[in-house]
């Protein structure tokens, strides 16, 4: 299926000034840009395809249809959305042996799907543009796609499949073990014209490791130039109109509107207008996940109630931690267990809401926080977490847990990472008491946050956009 911007979509151009001034409309190649996904749940990919559009070229975006993709996406008049169709399913209450039965079924049906989107729906592109995993069947089709018509194949290697599927089916899996031995993107993918990665330590490995041949190029994520810290007339704005969701419906307990003053979670607005941060205000925690097994939310979990308990003693001694509200977004498998979870701690000082925030309220949001908070594992230690490039880029200092190259992204300066539990909540609780200190360890992370977000990511492209030529 094959469609440009909706009529509403198109009603929405006049809001996206910003995106129609800086494309240059037909001056470039055609790329098709190739997603195994939900295009609105893959913003790296997403963020490809504006970039390429703002510089001329004609960008056919290849997905399953879901989550509504970004403002721009919809906007760009260089870019065309053309949905795949979804593969049926089987029931959740099937049989395991009928899911490996199906399984097989499932690819050739990916198989003819894909290509007659490339080869028979779509023009002809100059390059194919794929995200890596999932590797099957993608690599099969873009290594084909890419030989029948003659145009360059790009791999942007966001992890490997390999792992992923270690993740999904165990270690010891069948599927696993011959999957590890990296037969399929290796043979697949080793000769692409040219590879993006997302760590340096990812392009060593396919360099070291993989043999690969074509250009290789090391392209970390960055934010794009929308993603900021919000003033504080717009943090009011942004929490007056989401606590009127119901997913916010716990958190009216933090607002009032006294002798005129208006209160919402963070500010209070007088009755001159003036708006300024409240004195008792929570601090903002942010973790956004896809809830899947690769992500422990336990530890978050834990680390809160440790922060409670720490809370009450120090109000028994007379002193005080701040309240937390800690705001989890995404969707996934695990949310329904770990909202149980959520439910049994009744904790005293700290909030936990799960939200879903469309994609123009998340970077408002991430905006808005105090510290972004990042559970993510690798399950191949060699990529990095999004999240925590988003929460960054809004500003946000972070907490990631540790892993092998988190470092190429979480420094020091603007923020920490954690091993456990005991020691995320001793991460909160020093950065909380210091929240309003001018010279404290906060204060120094929000600075080392803003310097990391003065290169966004049009900034960062430009190196990308040399493979497009």
């Amino acid at each position: 299926m094959k469609s440009r911007s909706s009529s509403k979509a198109r009603q929405r151009k006049a809001n996206c000034g910003d995106i129609a001034e800086t494309t240059v409309k037909g001056a470039g190649k055609r790329v098709a840009v190739l997603v195994l996904g939900d295009i609105g749940r893959s913003p790296r990919m997403q963020y490809h395809a504006l970039s390429l559009a703002k510089a001329g070229h004609s960008v056919d975006l290849i997905g399953y249809p879901g989550s509504t993709p970004m403002e721009g996406i919809l906007a760009s008049p260089n870019i065309t959305i053309c949905h795949l169709r979804t593969p049926p399913q089987l029931p959740s209450s099937a049989p395991r042996v009928l899911f490996y039965l199906f399984a097989p079924l499932k690819v050739v049906y990916q198989l003819v799907v894909l290509f007659w989107m490339i080869l028979a729906t779509i023009m002809r592109p100059d390059f194919i543009l794929v995200q890596n995993p999932p590797a099957i069947p993608t690599l099969l089709v873009a290594r084909v796609c890419a030989t029948v018509t003659r145009a360059r194949l790009v791999i942007d290697w966001h992890n490997y499949g390999y792992t992923i599927l270690g993740l999904k089916l165990g270690p010891d899996h069948p599927v696993v073990a011959l999957a590890r031995r990296q037969v399929f993107e290796r043979f697949f993918g080793k000769s692409a014209y040219a590879h993006l990665c997302v760590t340096d330590a990812m392009a060593s490995d396919l360099r070291d490791n993989w043999g690969v041949s074509g250009k290789l190029i090391v392209l970390h994520d960055k934010a794009p130039r929308h993603f900021r810290r919000l003033d504080t007339a717009e943090i009011h704005k942004l929490w007056t109109r989401l606590l009127a969701d119901s997913q916010f419906s716990q958190l009216q307990l933090h607002t009032s509107d006294t002798a005129g003053v208006v209160n919402s979670l963070l500010t209070s607005r007088r009755k001159d207008g003036v708006v300024a941060m409240r004195k008792d205000r929570p601090m903002l925690v942010v973790s956004s996940t896809s809830w899947t097994a690769d992500e422990d939310f336990s530890i978050l979990l834990e680390a809160l109630a440790l922060y409670d308990k720490a809370a009450i003693v120090q109000m028994s001694q007379g002193e005080r931690l701040p309240r937390l509200v800690v705001l989890i977004t995404g969707k996934g498998p695990l949310r329904g267990f770990y909202e149980s979870e959520i439910a049994r701690l009744q904790l005293g000082s700290v909030s936990i809401v799960t939200a879903w925030l469309s994609a123009e309220d998340y970077p408002l949001l991430l905006g808005s926080a105090d510290l972004g908070i990042s559970l993510h594992t690798s399950s191949s230690g060699l990529d990095l977490p999004m999240k925590v490039v988003d929460m960054l880029g809004c500003g946000a200092p972070v907490c990631a847990y540790k892993f092998s190259c988190i470092h190429e992204l979480v420094t020091g300066d603007n923020g920490l990472v954690f091993s456990s539990a005991p020691e995320l909540a001793l991460q909160i609780q020093d950065l909380a008491a210091q929240l309003s200190c001018p010279d404290g360890s906060y204060s120094q992370l929000l600075q080392g946050a803003a310097q990391f977000r003065k290169i966004d990511w049009d900034t960062h492209y430009t190196r990308a956009l040399e493979l497009f030529q």
